[in-house]
């Protein structure tokens, strides 16, 4: 199973190596030690930064799974916006560039989600405590870190990220004539 993942990450280059970007960025800001920074290694840790667990803090713990997870969702909502609306919902498949575009798109969604051991410190660092408040407040974001985390194990978000680049267009066809109408404006 782990080849399968490093297969799939290694596809997915492009987010592999943000995510762990990402991750390296948030443990330098909140002061984490960071011990194995390499993007790519032959693990189930692939794609991710390997830093010390942080079963004491729930904020440190939640902004390491949540900001390497939206940040490489904000990529792939960029990159698909166009791509996947050229490609797919016009049909229109003379342009390269929105191969590529496609490819980094399908790449960062891929690689959103924080990893079982990310997602495991988190649950423990909320869910551990006496504090309601922080466990109400962390539910629906510890409902998505656990179902993306289950599935990245498995390397299905791979073909999750492909069907949501497939679909895309179709989830957002609303909004993309009006940002293709804009680009033609300018």
């Amino acid at each position: 199973m782990t080849l399968i993942y490093v297969i799939t990450r290694i596809i997915t280059l492009p987010g592999a190596f943000f995510r762990t970007l990402w991750q390296l960025l948030v443990c330098r800001v909140c002061s984490i030690a960071a011990f194995d920074t390499r993007a790519f290694k032959f693990s189930e840790m692939c794609g991710h930064t390997e830093h010390e667990l942080l079963n004491e803090n729930p904020w440190k713990s939640f902004f390491i799974c949540w900001f390497p997870f939206t940040m490489n969702f904000i990529l792939s909502f960029y990159f698909l916006s166009g791509s996947a609306y050229q490609l797919i919902y016009v049909g229109d498949t003379k342009n390269i560039l929105s191969y590529l575009f496609l490819w980094f798109g399908i790449s960062f969604a891929a690689n959103c989600a924080p990893s079982f051991e990310d997602m495991l410190s988190f649950k423990d660092s909320v869910y551990g405590r006496k504090n309601v408040f922080l466990k109400i407040i962390f539910a629906p974001f510890f409902a998505l870190f656990c179902a993306m985390s289950c599935l990245e194990k498995y390397s299905l978000t791979f073909l999750m990220a492909v069907a949501y680049g497939v679909c895309f267009p179709y989830i957002f066809g609303w909004g993309l004539p009006v940002l293709s109408l804009f680009q033609s404006i300018l």
